[in-house]
């Protein structure tokens, strides 16, 4: 047999396949092979250049961008949003709640407990884009404390409005974000209708996070759920360039507050790192310190940003 007519064959099943969308089996009965030799063919005309597939990529979808980012600091996956230059803040976190929405759309299953890191802007626009249909979970967990100094209970109605959407049960987690003192955050983590909560952060199969910057963010800011300037100054001294459920961290991902030091009841930066899916959802110029922080932590498994502050991290 010749090169050409090895060749002859590879082509006419190479064009069954894929220009006339023929399956293996279908092939096989018509060329009166085995389904075994036409799949094995297949697979040579593409090794062999037979067969070239390409794939045309938008203008607006980054796939090498996303590839360096993934590259580059180790994480399961990235997801860059375009958002013109210009755009304000509100239209930046609603695409990149727009793109966190489908990705839950497209992954969550029944048997997955979701936690949520509620006081965040670009999370709840995520909510308001869920789809969800016959989307289900085991659960929502809160992973932040929802009751703001100032009575605000934004992050409990955020959780609860994520639960009701995914058809399950919400775990409301009935503190401040930021206690008093350290006393009173152990104080409250022996009490049953915290630590029942926090108990369960080491199931969590996928927590969703937002990051802050050192400066707290206007919905911090209305809740009371942030530092004073005392604080904020001891913890600028220390190096924090961002958190994570308020626990924060300086530019290579270090904590810089030691547990005796830390007020907050949340999932601590430990427990993220061990947790299997952590889906960070931020964006904007003001944040590339904190992101990248929290990246070189190892904090982050996903992270859904866009495109210009994917380049300014690499």
């Amino acid at each position: 047999m010749s090169k050409q007519d090895e060749q002859r064959l590879l082509v006419k099943i190479a064009t069954l396949y894929y220009v006339d969308g023929k399956k293996q089996s279908d092939i096989a009965g018509l060329l009166s092979l085995s389904q075994s030799f036409v799949s094995r063919a297949i697979n040579r005309c593409l090794k062999e250049g037979v067969v070239k597939i390409s794939v045309v990529q938008p203008d607006n979808i980054f796939l090498g961008l996303e590839k360096g980012i993934e590259t580059q600091f180790g994480i399961k996956q990235a997801i860059i949003v375009d958002v013109a230059p210009d755009a304000s803040d509100s239209e930046l976190k609603r695409a990149i709640g727009s793109a966190a929405a489908h990705f839950l759309e497209t992954r969550i299953r029944k048997t997955d407990l979701i936690g949520i890191s509620s006081w965040s802007s670009t999370i709840r626009a995520m909510v308001d884009e869920l789809h969800t249909q016959t989307l289900k979970a085991q659960g929502v967990i809160q992973l932040l404390g929802g009751v703001g100094a100032n009575g605000n209970v934004q992050a409990t109605i955020l959780t609860q409005k994520l639960a009701e959407l995914l058809d399950c049960q919400a775990w409301l987690l009935p503190s401040q974000s930021i206690e008093r003192s350290v006393e009173e955050r152990d104080r409250l983590l022996a009490t049953q209708d915290v630590s029942q909560v926090v108990s369960q952060f080491d199931a969590v199969d996928y927590a969703i996070v937002g990051v802050g910057q050192l400066a707290p963010s206007q919905l911090l800011m209305n809740s009371g759920n942030y530092y004073d300037e005392a604080t904020l100054k001891t913890l600028a001294d220390r190096g924090a360039v961002g958190d994570l459920c308020l626990h924060y961290f300086d530019d290579q991902g270090n904590a810089v507050l030691k547990e005796n030091e830390d007020p907050v009841i949340g999932m601590e930066l430990d427990k993220l790192r061990n947790c299997p899916n952590v889906v960070a959802l931020a964006g904007g110029d003001k944040k590339v310190s904190a992101i990248k922080g929290a990246l070189l932590g190892g904090y982050i498994d996903v992270l859904i940003t866009d495109y210009e502050t994917a380049r300014s991290l690499l």
